[in-house]
């Protein structure tokens, strides 16, 4: 069996109880097809990326699950005739055990310098910039040319 997420776009007037017949007409179809639902999750009304059946909104509802690849063909067809999905997509998940969001690494803080107003920033003196083969460079305007 293969992973697989749903998200599809139903239209904003819908109430709780046809958006419930919705998702569980396609969740019931996924468990005929000896499928597994993982998750059905409503994301909420959201605004259009552009017009479509003059609608500007939609409902957004994102439904993992596992099937065979026959039964995502099947819920494509079906979603494709379907007058109560607006858009739909299904994506093969390659693998899920990486789509849970890890913890970003905790990078040091630096050291941020901030001036008030009224203060001035403290001096920063260049001492030495080196060139691509590893010898110092001229100074620059600023900087001393006796001491290396």
């Amino acid at each position: 069996m293969r992973s697989y997420e749903m998200l599809f776009i139903t239209k904003p007037d819908y109430d709780e109880e046809k958006v419930a017949s919705v998702v569980s007409r396609y969740t019931d179809l996924i468990t005929n097809a000896n499928g597994t639902v993982k998750s059905a999750e409503k994301w909420g009304k959201r605004r259009l990326a552009y017009e479509i059946n003059d609608l500007r909104e939609g409902l957004y509802i994102l439904v993992n699950f596992q099937a065979e690849s026959q039964a995502a063909s099947e819920m494509d067809r079906l979603m494709k005739i379907d007058q109560d999905i607006v858009r739909h997509m299904i994506s093969r998940i390659e693998h899920p055990e990486r789509r849970v969001p890890q913890k970003a690494a905790q990078k040091p803080k630096t050291e941020e310098v901030r001036v008030e107003p009224g203060e001035t920033a403290p001096a920063v003196k260049v001492v030495r910039e080196a060139t691509l083969e590893g010898g110092a460079s001229e100074p620059k305007a600023g900087e001393e040319k006796g001491a290396q």
